[in-house]
């Protein structure tokens, strides 16, 4: 295997996994928060009113959003506006989903007369998503075992070419074509990765997991070929 495309695959999983690895903090801040609105809503169903709710919530161990809370009550100890405190709170969190809770949660402390069903009412609208997210990822889970078969196909026609057709050129000529094809490879799984994770998890960015897997695959593919 050419030692440039080694050290390129290698540098670029070191490099993508740094990056997933931040997208993962920020992801396990969106998975803990149904754990913490869970929290609030049973506090609010034994008859503790939100601010309570959340002060007796943040006790809990939520991951990369224990700070978050932590920083909030803070800010309402220290006599901040509570919904401003939950602005806040939904400005650092920095997801679509948690602001769209933390919204609906700052207008039923405004306007709702019973804290309590409100509080009900979103914590089973969470649940919902939850469960339709569930049923998505079950669905789509047959077609990320074909893209990977696709991918793994791919490689099965590249080592047929390594073995079979280019040992036939002359020794420059192979050179040549082994090293473009060894390049192909690593752009391929670049992308597979990027389109497996578009396509089953409506990101990009959830695809760098699966590009660091391909292009690790890939290495090792090289490697013995």
């Amino acid at each position: 295997m050419n030692h440039i495309v080694f050290v390129l695959g290698i540098s670029l999983v070191v490099f993508i996994s740094f990056i997933y690895y931040r997208f993962a903090k920020k992801m396990e801040i969106v998975k803990s928060f149904p754990r913490f609105f869970q929290e609030i809503y049973n506090n609010t169903s034994s008859g503790m009113s939100l601010i309570e709710a959340i002060r007796k919530s943040k006790e809990g161990c939520y991951g990369s959003l224990t700070p978050l809370i932590k920083n909030m009550c803070l800010q309402i100890e220290w006599g901040v506006p509570f919904v401003l405190a939950l602005k806040n709170f939904r400005k650092k969190a920095n997801n679509d989903f948690i602001e769209k809770i933390v919204t609906l949660t700052e207008k039923s402390s405004e306007f709702s007369p019973d804290i309590s069903k409100s509080m009900k009412d979103i914590y089973d609208y969470i649940n919902l998503t939850k469960e339709f997210e569930r049923e998505r990822r079950t669905e789509l889970f047959p077609q990320l075992i074909s893209l990977y078969f696709v991918f793994f196909v791919f490689l099965g026609i590249i080592f047929v070419i390594f073995n079979f057709f280019i040992p036939s050129f002359q020794a420059i000529e192979a050179l040549e074509y082994k090293i473009v094809f060894q390049h192909l490879i690593i752009i391929e799984s670049i992308f597979s990765g990027l389109v497996i994770g578009k396509i089953t998890e409506g990101s990009y960015i959830t695809g760098l997991k699966h590009t660091i897997i391909l292009v690790f695959i890939s290495l090792i593919f090289l490697f013995i070929l």
